[in-house]
């Protein structure tokens, strides 16, 4: 099952069923914005085997320049309960799926990038490195849990806390 509420940090183990949900939310995204999207990579601790994860979707999607987002179709994606969030962080565009506005349950959640740039680069390196890694991804697995007991209820500051981590595995890749 799939969904967390605004701002609750919770883990579950990793399911193998993910990437399936991948699959179908992939070939969705494909009919809804057709060749606006150059690639389409799932990205996340969901993507990566054998560790806990926010039972969220993370999806990577590659656009030849951010400016594409703006023939979006948003009313196809607002049907599709997708919408565009007010996050503002430089070079990245960010959808996410809801299954319930009332209490903000957020199921998935998109980051559109330019294809082949550093935020495209950045995710699959991580995730690439990780699944390659299954030491360093318990080891990342260990310091989650660690900050979802810590910050259960502050999605922003257990983000900003996991970011040293990724950063460095980032700079390993490269």
């Amino acid at each position: 099952m799939l969904g967390l509420n605004k701002d609750v940090v919770a883990l579950t183990k990793h399911e193998e069923g993910w990437q399936a949900l991948f699959d179908q939310e992939k070939v969705l995204l494909a009919s809804l914005l057709g060749d606006k999207a150059v690639d389409i990579q799932h990205i996340g601790s969901t993507a990566i085997r054998g560790i806990s994860a926010k039972p969220m979707l993370d999806l990577l999607i590659g656009v030849k320049n951010l400016t594409d987002v703006d023939q979006f179709d948003l009313h196809a994606l607002k049907d599709a309960d997708i919408y565009r969030l007010k996050a503002d962080v430089e070079g990245k565009v960010v959808f996410a799926k809801f299954s319930d506005l009332h209490e903000l349950t957020k199921t998935h959640v998109y980051h559109v990038v330019e294809y082949g740039g550093e935020w495209w680069n950045a995710h699959t390196l991580f995730r690439d490195y990780l699944n390659e890694h299954p030491d360093v991804a318990k080891s990342y697995e260990t310091l989650k849990l660690e900050l979802a007991q810590k910050y259960p209820d502050n999605e922003r500051d257990y983000a900003d806390a996991k970011k040293t981590f990724v950063d460095r595995i980032v700079a390993l890749t490269r």
